[in-house]
């Protein structure tokens, strides 16, 4: 269950809310510029983009043939470029929560595999909120850049609330691959879908939505209240966000396996907690003990169970504020 960790966020914070106010009257390029002049925002609602924006349908996308042409299809790319990423952010200050949320080979950190990162003019207007496009270009799989990733950077008055992945384009080895598509309806809720193409060979994962929450923050969406259970989580749905006691059993991103040897994998089962759709009080997290068909090598879920405490954290209004190992 990938974060945002502490380092990325105070830096991310530093840079959007250290800016100038200086623009304001020049209207045709009203921009938000940091003390480092790094990255640019560009706040004219002449930019705002229309909704729905992205990929749209993809909930209805089950097979291999439904999916590979939506993912080809050169008028959809057009569109994300249309985006006009156009601010390179130094790349020296940028720390990304994560690579792709998936396990891959020849994994290598954002920064040496990375050297263009961007932010768009165009832009999601929210209520007070804005919300940025932020595209990272692989530039070493082809002769020409491409955007494997966009995040989707949530402000108010120029300073960082949180931020998504929205959209992955990782080319791997061997033929595998993994995408990430994403539609914004004119409700502003982002719906999110996986896809994985390896020796299986394709994998099709749960959709999910996400809302923008009146402070700011990206939250789970939920369709309908009331109990919710599937394969990885379950608890109580309100206004269609998470609400008190969850159990989820989820690979867990920061797991460092090489500091549990004994842990063939990164999956832990958690016991959390919720409060209008974001992580609060103390959360705990175990290690989940399941076993493995032999042929597939997928988990057997029926076999899940709580294994010994890992760590803690402690949230208050949806920040982390301590996380703390056994």
């Amino acid at each position: 269950m990938p974060k945002i960790n502490i380092a990325y966020f105070t830096i991310l914070f530093f840079l959007f809310s250290c800016y100038s106010k200086a623009q304001t009257e020049n209207k045709a390029a009203s921009t938000e510029e940091t003390a480092k002049g790094s990255v640019f925002f560009n706040t004219n609602k002449a930019d705002c983009i229309t909704l729905p924006f992205g990929y749209p349908e993809i909930s209805k996308r089950l097979t291999v043939d439904s999916v590979l042409p939506v993912i080809q299809n050169e008028s959809k790319l057009k569109e994300l470029n249309a985006l006009q990423f156009e601010k390179a952010i130094n790349k020296d200050l940028v720390l990304l929560p994560e690579e792709y949320d998936v396990v891959l080979p020849f994994s290598k950190t954002v920064n040496e595999k990375y050297d263009r990162i961007k932010i768009a003019s165009r832009f999601l207007c929210s209520a007070d909120h804005s919300l940025y496009f932020m595209a990272v270009y692989n530039t070493v799989r082809y002769e020409q850049p491409y955007i494997e990733k966009i995040y989707l950077v949530s402000t108010k008055r120029g300073k960082l609330i949180d931020m998504k992945r929205i959209y992955l384009n990782h080319q791997g080895e061997m033929g595998y691959a993994n995408y990430t598509l994403f539609n914004i309806d004119k409700n502003h809720i982002i719906s999110l879908q996986d896809y994985e193409f390896t020796e299986s060979p394709f994998t099709l994962k749960p959709l999910q939505k996400y809302q923008i929450l009146p402070s700011g923050k990206l939250a789970r969406y939920y369709d309908h209240d009331g109990p919710y259970k599937n394969e990885e989580e379950q608890g109580m749905v309100k206004n269609h966000s998470k609400e008190g006691k969850w159990t989820e059993s989820k690979p867990n991103g920061y797991l460092d396996l090489q500091k549990y040897p004994d842990f063939t994998d990164p999956y832990t089962y958690v016991e959390a907690e919720y409060k209008n759709g974001l992580p609060a009080g103390t959360w705990k997290f175990y290690k989940l003990l399941q076993k493995y068909n032999d042929e597939t090598g997928e988990p057997l879920l029926n076999t899940r169970k709580k294994g010994p405490l890992i760590y803690t954290e402690m949230y208050k209004e949806g920040v982390l504020e301590k996380r703390e190992f056994q």
